[in-house]
């Protein structure tokens, strides 16, 4: 058997050193990180984890040791609060499918009960040759949000409420009040005259429809439960059709397009597309609108409002209210925005986000 020659035992030292040296390195960095970090191997067993992921998971992991494989937590559980085994998280994921999980939510149990929600984002680490040596999953806790964004809701809910009792406690019963005086006017006109005034019956008519929407829109503050994502998609569609007849709004569904989506995520997907379809009727003079719905992959939804108006260019409005409140949406959901336009062509808003 070949001896290696002192030239080629010194290459090799040489070589474990820079990794050894690019490993630490990497951890440095991880150990800065306000959020928790950790690596594993290949076969998925803890090579490292910084302070902020045992703060996170409520305990230290022995490292390399099988009984703690892929993640350090004591338990976890989707964000529907159905639990996943720790060989199915997005660091086991991410090292089965080589492939990167960003920005996924996921909820930590701690040993002693409590609950965290955090962010996920699991990739594979590669050495030069291409060749997966592991990966590292970044997680940032999101549960002071989550709980705000909570009693943010609660406090709309309220307010809803609040808004709902006022409009039928007091104009609602105003209306009808109003309603009901015309009509006995116009009965005892009737009477009197044996006729009565037409324009007076046209304004009676007007008053009772204003109150029926009235009405609708009290029912629908005090519900607590919205419609369903695409039938109130539809409901927009048709809003917009009828404030611009001369602008053309189509839907385009794919077919595996979910028909209920979470209210959140709902909620807030359908804001974007109000407001891009806002955008599109009443700056780009657009004769064409087009939304489209679908299925990206296995694991997210794309939704896509493109015109055919007069265009904008892109960087001089992303400090404008309305793109950034998209974007924040956006943000809140875990996903990403592009928007495509030039002036003078079309316009193209792509949002991309997780199935919830």
């Amino acid at each position: 058997m070949r001896q290696p020659v002192p030239e080629e035992i010194n290459q090799v030292h040489q070589a474990g050193s820079t990794l050894h040296d690019g490993e630490l390195h990497f951890r440095r960095l991880l150990e800065k990180l306000p959020a928790g970090a950790y690596t594993c191997d290949p076969e998925g067993l803890i090579t490292y984890f910084n302070q902020h992921a045992v703060r996170l998971w409520g305990r230290a992991p022995k490292l390399n040791d099988p009984v703690d494989r892929f993640c350090g937590s004591f338990k976890l559980f989707a964000v529907d609060g159905s639990p996943i085994a720790h060989n199915q998280c997005w660091m086991a994921l991410a090292l089965e499918s080589n492939e990167g999980y960003n920005k996924r939510e996921i909820v930590i149990e701690r040993p002693g009960g409590e609950r965290l929600s955090a962010l996920a984002h699991a990739n594979p680490i590669h050495d030069e040759s291409g060749n997966l040596i592991g990966a590292v999953n970044v997680l940032v806790d999101i549960t002071e949000r989550k709980r705000a964004e909570e009693e943010l809701r609660m406090v709309r809910e309220a307010e809803r409420s609040r808004i709902a009792r006022d409009l039928h406690d007091g104009v609602l019963q105003d209306l009808a009040a109003v309603v009901q005086g015309l009509e006995a006017a116009r009965m005892e006109q009737k009477t009197r005259f044996e006729g009565y005034d037409t324009d007076l019956h046209r304004e009676i008519d007007t008053l009772r429809q204003a109150a029926s929407k009235l009405r609708r829109a009290v029912y629908d503050l005090r519900s607590e439960k919205p419609p369903p994502f695409l039938q109130a998609i539809e409901s927009l569609v048709e809003v917009n059709l009828q404030r611009a007849p001369e602008c053309e709004v189509k839907l385009e569904v794919q077919d595996d397009f979910p028909h209920e989506i979470p209210d959140e995520t709902g909620r807030e997907l359908l804001r974007i597309v109000q407001e891009a379809l806002t955008n599109a009727r009443c700056h780009s003079e657009a004769r064409n609108v087009r939304i489209g719905l679908e299925v990206e992959g296995a694991d997210s939804l794309v939704v896509e409002v493109a015109d055919d108006g007069l265009g904008f260019n892109p960087a001089s409005a992303d400090s404008g209210v309305g793109i950034e409140g998209m974007r924040e949406r956006v943000s809140l959901l875990g996903g990403d925005m592009a928007i495509r336009s030039e002036i003078g062509k079309r316009t193209l808003v792509r949002v991309r986000v997780p199935c919830p």
